[in-house]
């Protein structure tokens, strides 16, 4: 009898390994905040083969549980996380009725290397609570994030972790942006950790308990704003907004288009294509000495106004900081910022997104 209630506690068991909760984030902004809220559903199961005259899976049945977390971003790359998870599962005839009332706390620092990827590694503890019998998994991870547009709104994304204390987890699922700050997510979560060693609680071998179930939450992010990083220090002259020079009579000046040089995404140095439309404008510059040039940055439409007010200007600022260091006066530039307000291409397509990710030069006379 005792052996039967040891195997129905171990059934009902579960131990998570984890990282962030609802849409998992790639990128961030400087500053910037989020709080994850939801619920999963998980159920533990353990192998009876481990306990002595045991023999095949048993597991206990599923129970909603509150999930949350709370970030920071100390930079555009680099984000502090802790996430809480309940750890509650309910009995059933298999268990003898005993159930699971744990819980768990994480702290992760998360990198993010591009849009589509960012890695994760931190400690995490796990406490299972089995009504007669507790014990603390204290566990070090590490992880990788990976996440993809499939239409408008609409993210696919996975992670995955490995951990101390025979630990591993993967999770994968589908994101909606309901606004640039908010959005919700569905998915599937698999988790795996050590329970015991051999010789305790009637183990004749190590044992493990995987705990998987339906996960949905919740995404909100505010504040946030900076200031962008210098541009780094070279020889050449650093570009100064020249001063407005008297005019002895009022002229009207057109604007006559040049080129686009276009950005990767939340990128403000120039693709390396565009490196021909550069030299190209500071050759045409220098031909024209007399001439003024105005240069007008856009981005799309993903993320806030102000941010993207920012990110224009910082690409704006660094194309004719090129062109100033290849010999073109500043006086002969004007600069102007758009934001994502002047699109040449629909928002609601990569390829239109990619168009609006520009700098227009225009002959400005």
């Amino acid at each position: 009898m005792m052996k039967k209630k040891v195997l129905a506690l171990v059934a009902a068991a579960a131990c998570v390994s984890s990282f962030a909760f609802a849409t998992p984030q790639t990128q961030f902004e400087q500053g910037q905040w989020q709080i994850d809220l939801g619920a999963w559903n998980p159920k533990a199961e353990v192998d009876s083969s481990n306990w002595y005259n045991g023999s095949g899976d048993v597991s206990s049945d599923s129970k909603w549980n509150f999930q949350g977390g709370l970030s920071y971003a100390f930079t555009d790359k680099l984000a502090l996380q802790y996430n809480y998870y309940g750890l509650k599962t309910e009995g059933n005839h298999e268990t003898a009725g005993y159930k699971t009332d744990g819980d768990e706390h994480e702290v992760n620092l998360v990198y993010g290397l591009n849009k589509n990827f960012a890695v994760f590694a931190g400690w995490n503890r796990i406490n299972n609570d089995l009504g007669g019998w507790s014990d603390t998994n204290n566990v070090a991870q590490i992880g990788l994030i990976a996440k993809a547009p499939l239409a408008k709104n609409f993210d696919i994304y996975a992670k995955g972790a490995l951990g101390t204390k025979n630990t591993s987890m993967w999770e994968a699922g589908l994101g909606y942006s309901i606004t640039p700050d908010l959005d919700i997510s569905a998915g599937y979560r698999y988790l795996n950790t050590k329970l015991a060693d051999k010789g305790e609680i009637g183990l004749k071998d190590d044992a493990n308990i995987s705990y998987k179930g339906f996960i949905a939450g919740l995404s909100y992010r505010f504040g946030g704003g900076h200031k962008a990083a210098p541009v780094e220090e070279a020889p050449a002259p650093v570009y100064e907004a020249p001063a407005p020079a008297p005019v002895e009579a009022p002229h009207v000046y057109n604007d006559y288009y040049l080129d686009s040089i276009h950005f990767g995404f939340d990128e403000d140095q120039p693709l390396a294509s565009e490196q021909g439309k550069l030299d190209n404008f500071v050759s045409v510059a220098k031909a024209n000495p007399t001439e003024q040039f105005k240069l007008t940055g856009n981005t799309d439409s993903k993320g806030s106004d102000a941010y993207n007010t920012d990110l224009s200007k910082r690409r704006v600022d660094n194309v004719a900081q090129y062109a100033v260091n290849n010999g073109v006066p500043a006086s002969q530039m004007i600069l102007d910022y758009k934001s994502f307000h002047d699109p040449v291409a629909s928002n609601d397509t990569d390829q239109g997104r990619a168009d609006n990710r520009r700098v227009d030069i225009w002959e400005h006379k």
